[in-house]
């Protein structure tokens, strides 16, 4: 491709059907590209013999680098929903209120535009498969933020708190647009029964269904693998440890999708992007939750034939700094989707489109682009903290060339700055803060950090609300998982039966009477167990539940019951509950008026006056 005017010229001709424009033998009437975009889990370079000679064998993804067009230097946010948070509205994690991927926290706000909501008001049919992290209660399910077809598991992997009780990535009951479904073994050319082959092959028949309607579809697949706990997939070939089984298994399943394509005549004209959520260092400093470059810097590759980017023969590498939030600009861009109408502007998109820098030709490459800043951080704190594991990059071009590559880092506000150039330090060794010559370079990476706190400050005091009481989802779970306050976040917590209370922020749909069923085990083991039976873990002494609600000043109801051990839970009625924000605690206590392990899962919903 001579021009970035060559890629919107083709784009035209593939939205629009320009006449003269070339035809393709797309079976889809729709000839608008389709767009996949695949994101494993907690897997960065080091997990790609692309990469890496004794890592993983990963020949399908080795291959699809090779014919795509690589950004060599991507950041996402250092841990998983953070870079969910950002990839999807095209806006800094901690801007949409993001921070962390529990506490409530990792809960994207609900007047948030993401980038399904786009794809689906430009005729797209969406679809999401396998790990979302950003909400399991109306209104932050995938379902309430623009996919129209989802198959996930709740939480952020197996094995948490809010995912179907005891599964694993071999065994697991998921849930595929509202129905409950257990995974079985399906001819699909991989041995046994693993989440990766079960969401790819969810994620084929939702293509296509779309192929059949002839309707251009965006497919987002964030697998909830290779994240911890590993399990050996049958699949495995001998001697490897789960996590490697797991990685290749991953290849698999993508070497799997894209002959997919090829079969369905579909390939040339779908844009395919392969990336990871974050860093897992590696040749570089920092891994996951770390914020030097080995925390936020992972491969990503884009292929698209019909668009000239990459291809048989034509892969290459693009330089420039780019970054998650970055994607949905992009997307806008170069397949001329249309924003939302009257977007406001505390939503305003902050990436920037990577387009003009996907072709050959620098010198179309935008001044302010290369001029830009991006910050990253991962707080995992209550609130927002000012100067917490903070990270600013930004290039230094000289014409079409990059000279340097800073990176800023803080990591708290009790430690000093730090500065690299990470082009000839990428192992971020030589901190160059004090050097005279880098003063206004500093400087104007603190002033882009104010700048960047100023926008996470404006909301940074709001809570994310589940919505009880609403048609949208009659029965609410709220769960130790989304404490404030307290850490409870994965279904060993449950089986041992760790103490702990935390407040969950809710939002009372309608006034009336609620009723709330307090439990130590979940619902779909009720057959199985009682209030204090072991279970399949520790057992509880719990003798008495107690249940506060309130908002300010104003506490609606603080009220202690008896429990009956040989029940699942202790149920409280609760009348007059006003419309609107509270906040809801709950705790077990023992004989002795101790409190007791914790409640794990409160079932909440409005009843029949």
């Amino acid at each position: 491709m001579k021009n970035t005017m060559g890629l919107v010229l083709l784009v035209g001709c593939l939205v629009l059907g320009f006449l003269g424009c070339e035809s393709t033998s797309l079976p889809q009437k729709d000839s608008r590209p389709n767009v996949i975009f695949v994101m494993p889990d907690d897997i960065s370079h080091s997990a790609f013999s692309y990469y890496k000679e004794n890592a993983p064998q990963t020949p399908n993804i080795d291959n699809f680098a090779k014919e795509s067009v690589r950004l060599t230097d991507f950041h996402v946010s250092p841990s998983c929903s953070p870079t969910r948070a950002a990839l999807l509205t095209g806006r800094p994690a901690d801007v949409v209120g993001v921070w962390h991927t529990i506490n409530g926290r990792n809960m994207m706000r609900a007047d948030e535009i993401t980038m399904a909501d786009i794809f689906k008001a430009n005729g797209y049919a969406t679809g999401l498969f396998f790990k979302w992290h950003l909400g399991d209660n109306y209104p932050f399910r995938p379902k309430d933020r623009g996919f129209e077809h989802v198959a996930w598991i709740k939480g952020g992997g197996t094995g948490q708190q809010p995912d179907y009780w005891d599964n694993t990535n071999q065994t697991a009951s998921v849930w595929v647009n509202d129905e409950l479904v257990k995974m079985t073994d399906e001819d699909d050319g991989i041995e046994g029964t693993f989440t990766t082959n079960f969401f790819m092959n969810r994620a084929m028949d939702f293509m296509e269904e779309n192929i059949q309607n002839k309707k251009p579809f965006f497919a987002y697949i964030p697998l909830g693998t290779a994240h911890a706990p590993h399990v050996m997939p049958p699949d495995a070939r001998e001697g490897v440890s789960a996590k490697v089984g797991t990685i290749e298994n991953i290849d698999k399943n993508y070497g799997r999708l894209l002959q997919f394509l090829e079969d369905k005549g579909i390939a040339d004209n779908t844009i395919v992007v392969f990336t990871t959520d974050n860093g897992a260092g590696g040749y570089l400093r920092g891994g996951k939750g770390s914020n030097y470059d080995g925390g936020t810097r992972v491969p990503c590759f884009v292929r698209w034939p019909n668009g000239h980017l990459g291809g048989k023969g034509q892969g290459r590498e693009v330089d420039a700094l780019t970054a998650h939030i970055d994607w949905l600009p992009t997307f806008m861009d170069v397949l001329g989707l249309k924003d939302l109408g009257n977007r406001p502007e505390k939503l305003k998109i902050r990436g920037r489109s990577i387009l003009p820098f996907l072709d050959e030709d620098p010198t179309n490459d935008p001044q302010d682009y290369k001029n830009r800043a991006v910050t990253i951080n991962d707080m995992w704190t209550e609130f927002p903290q000012k100067y917490k594991k903070l990270s600013v990059k930004k290039d230094n071009w000289q014409g079409d060339q990059i000279v340097n590559k800073w990176r800023l880092i803080r990591n708290s506000s009790d430690t000093d700055w730090e500065l690299y150039d990470v082009l000839v330090d990428p192992k971020q060794e030589n901190n160059i803060i004090d050097n005279p010559a880098y003063t206004d370079v500093v400087a104007e990476l603190q002033q882009e950090y104010e700048e960047w706190w100023q926008l996470v400050d404006e909301r940074s005091d709001e809570y994310t609300r589940i919505i009880v009481g609403s048609e949208e989802e009659p029965e609410s779970h709220l769960l130790a998982h989304d404490f404030h306050g307290t850490v409870i976040w994965n279904q060993d917590n449950v089986k041992k039966g760790s103490t702990g209370s935390g407040f969950i922020a809710v939002e009372f749909d309608q006034s009336g009477t609620y009723e709330f069923d307090l439990r130590r085990w979940p619902k779909e083991i009720e057959d199985e167990t009682t209030l204090s039976a072991a279970g399949p873990g520790q057992a509880l002494g719990i003798a008495t539940a107690r249940i506060k609600i309130w908002n300010g000043e104003e506490v609606f109801v603080d009220q202690t019951k008896q429990a009956d051990p040989e029940v699942d839970g202790v149920e409280f009625r609760i009348e007059n509950l006003p419309k609107g924000p509270a906040f809801v605690q709950t705790w077990f206590y023992n004989a002795a008026g101790d409190m007791e392990g914790a409640v794990y899962y409160n079932y909440a919903q409005l009843t029949d006056e």
